[in-house]
C-alpha cells in the first residue's frame, strides 16, 4: 500500500507541478507556442492508453506490468529533466503519460489482487486519496523547486519516490498467475486487440486537438475544430463497430461495459470528474483574482476542498465495508455534491469566509463520499480476471470528463468575460491581454478606475463556469442508482457461513459415527 500510494502521488502531481514552472520553461526554449502541449501531450497518452493496459493486466503479470509502467513514468520524467529543447520535453510528457496510464489503473489492479473484497472500500478510498493530495501540493513543489533549483527538478524528484515504490512491490507484491499464464508470448501480445486501440488513440488525438485549439482562443464553429471533431467521431463509430465484432477478445469487450454496474459507474465517473475538474480549475482564478490573494494563498484556501473530500472519501470506504453497499454513498453523496456546486454559484466579490469555506466543505465532502464507489462497485458483479478491464474502463470515463469539460469551461468563462466587457461598456481593457495573463496578472492589467466593474464581470464569468458542476452532479445522482446492490461482504459471510456449515456437519457426523459405535458393540455383545 505504501508503494502504491506514493506511485499514485507521482503521477497526480505530475499533472499539476509544472503549471508554474512553464513560464521558465517557455523562456528558456522560447517555446510559448509549444505551451499547451506540455500538459495535452501527458493527458493524451493517460487517457487514451488506459483501455489498453486494463488488457494488460488481464492477460499479463500484474507485477510485471505495473512494474513496467513505473518504468515507463520514470524514463518519461528523466527524459523530461534532461529535456535540451521544447520538442524532448513534449516527447518526454507523453512517456510519463503513457506510463501514468499503468499506474493510474494498476493502482486500484493491485489492490484488487491484494486485498479481501471486503476491505477494498477502505484501501481503495486511501489509494485515491493521495491523489488528491498530489492535486493539492503538485503546484506548490512545483513553485519551491523553480526558485530554489531549478524548473527541472519538477521531474527529477520523480525518480527516488519511483524506486521506492519498485522496492515495495518487488519485494512484498506476490499476485496469483492469471489463467494466461501459460500462453505464448505471441499470442498474448495479438490478445491486446492493437487494431482497437489505434482506432481508440487516433480519436483521442483529434479530440485532444479540437479541445487544445478552443483552449488556445480558437471558436468551437472554426473549420478545423469542426473538422477534427468529426474525425473523431468517425474514428470513434469504426472503433465501437470493431470492439463489438472482436466481442470478448476486445480492447473493452462489449459484454463487460454493457453490464449495468459497469455502464453505471463509467456514467457515474465521467460527470463527477466533469463537475470536479472546472471547480478545482477556477476555484483558485477566483481566489487570486476577485478576491486578490496570491498563488500561495489561494492554494491554502483550497485547503479545506482536498482535506475535506479526502476524509469523506476514506469515511465512505469505511462504511461500505462495514455496510456492504456502494450505491447509497453513490446517491447520497453526488446529491450533496450537487447542492454544494449550486451553493457555490452564490459566490460574490464580497462573499465571507465562511460562506466561501462552507460551500467548499459541502461541494467537496459530498463528492468525496461518491468519487471511488464506482472502483468498489464493479469489484462485486466481475469475477477477478475481468477486474482489469472494468477498472480502466471506469478511470478512462474520469480522465475523458475531466478532459473534455475543462475546455468547455475554459470557453464558458472566455465568451462571457469577452460578451460582459462589452456590454458593459468597459473601455481601455484588452480581454485577450486579460486572459492570457491569467488570474496572477488580473489586478495589473485592469485600471484602478475600472476594477470594480471588472471585478464583478470576472466573477459572473467564473460562475457561469461553476455553475456547469450542478447539471453534471444531477446527472451523476441519476446514474448512481443504476447501480446493482451487490454487497462486498457478500464473498467473506458466504465463507464464514460455509464454514459454520461444515462445522456443524462434521461434529454430527462425529456424534453419529460413535452412536454407530455404540450399537455395533451391544449387539454383539463385547
Amino acid at each position: 500500500m505504501t508503494g502504491l500510494m506514493l506511485a499514485q502521488f507521482l503521477i497526480s502531481i505530475d499533472r499539476t507541478i509544472i503549471s508554474t514552472a512553464i513560464p521558465y520553461i517557455t523562456h528558456e526554449f522560447a517555446s510559448t507556442p509549444d505551451l499547451g502541449w506540455y500538459g495535452s501531450a501527458y493527458l493524451l497518452t493517460a487517457c487514451a492508453f488506459q483501455p489498453l493496459f486494463g488488457r494488460v493486466f488481464m492477460i499479463f503479470s500484474i507485477k510485471k506490468a505495473y512494474l513496467i509502467a513505473v518504468f515507463l513514468f520514470e524514463a518519461g520524467s528523466l527524459l523530461c529533466g534532461a529535456a535540451p529543447n521544447s520538442l524532448t520535453l513534449i516527447i518526454g510528457r507523453a512517456i510519463a503519460g503513457l506510463g501514468s496510464a499503468g499506474i493510474l489503473t494498476g493502482s486500484f489492479v493491485v489492490v484488487g489482487a491484494a486485498v479481501p473484497l471486503q476491505s477494498r472500500p477502505i484501501f481503495m478510498a486511501v489509494v485515491g486519496t493521495m491523489y488528491g493530495v498530489g492535486a493539492t501540493t503538485g503546484p506548490l513543489l512545483g513553485g519551491v523547486f523553480t526558485d530554489l533549483v531549478s524548473w527541472r527538478w519538477c521531474f527529477y524528484v520523480n525518480l527516488p519516490i519511483g524506486a521506492a515504490t519498485v522496492a515495495t512491490l518487488v519485494l512484498f507484491f506476490h499476485p496469483n498467475k492469471n489463467e494466461h499464464s501459460q500462453r505464448g508470448l505471441i499470442e498474448r501480445i495479438l490478445g491486446l486487440d492493437i487494431v482497437g486501440n489505434v482506432l481508440l488513440l487516433g480519436s483521442a488525438i483529434m479530440t485532444f486537438l479540437a479541445l487544445e485549439y478552443t483552449m488556445q482562443g480558437m471558436a468551437w464553429s472554426s473549420p478545423r475544430v469542426i473538422g477534427l471533431l468529426a474525425g473523431s467521431g468517425g474514428a470513434s463509430i469504426a472503433f465501437i463497430g470493431w470492439q463489438v465484432w472482436k466481442g470478448d477478445a476486445a480492447l473493452m469487450p462489449p459484454r463487460i461495459i454493457r453490464q449495468r454496474t459497469v455502464a453505471a459507474s463509467c456514467g457515474m465517473a465521467f460527470m463527477i470528474y466533469a463537475a470536479l475538474i472546472n471547480l478545482t480549475y477556477f476555484l483558485p482564478v477566483w481566489f487570486q483574482a476577485v478576491r486578490g490573494v496570491s498563488a500561495i494563498q489561494s492554494g491554502i484556501n483550497m485547503i479545506p476542498y482536498f482535506v475535506v473530500n479526502a476524509v469523506f472519501s476514506l469515511a465512505a470506504g469505511c462504511f461500505v465495508s462495514k455496510i456492504g453497499y456502494a450505491t447509497p454513498p453513490a446517491v447520497i453523496g453526488s446529491a450533496l455534491g450537487t447542492a454544494g456546486a449550486g451553493l457555490l454559484t452564490m459566490l460574490r466579490v464580497d462573499t465571507t469566509t465562511v460562506q466561501w469555506v462552507g460551500y467548499q466543505v459541502l461541494t467537496s465532502a459530498g463528492f468525496g463520499i461518491s468519487i471511488q464507489q464506482g472502483f468498489t462497485a464493479v469489484q462485486t458483479v466481475l469475477s477477478a480476471e475481468e477486474l482489469p478491464i472494468a477498472t480502466a474502463a471506469v478511470v478512462a470515463s474520469q480522465s475523458l470528463g475531466g478532459a473534455l469539460f475543462l475546455s468547455v469551461g475554459n470557453s464558458i468563462f472566455q465568451s462571457r468575460l469577452r460578451q460582459a466587457t462589452a456590454d458593459r461598456g468597459v473601455g481601455g481593457i484588452d480581454v485577450k491581454k486579460l486572459i492570457d495573463g491569467g488570474a496572477a496578472s488580473f489586478r495589473d492589467l485592469v485600471p484602478p478606475e475600472a476594477l470594480p466593474a471588472m471585478l464583478d464581470i470576472y466573477n459572473k464569468a467564473i460562475v457561469a463556469v461553476l455553475g456547469l458542476s450542478i447539471p453534471l452532479g444531477a446527472l451523476a445522482v441519476i446514474i448512481s442508482c443504476f447501480i446493482e446492490w451487490r454487497s462486498v461482504r457478500t464473498e467473506t459471510t458466504e465463507t464464514t457461513e460455509t464454514t459454520e456449515t461444515t462445522e456443524t456437519t462434521e461434529t454430527t457426523a462425529k456424534a453419529g459415527n460413535k452412536e454407530e459405535d455404540v450399537e455395533d458393540v451391544d449387539e454383539k455383545g463385547v
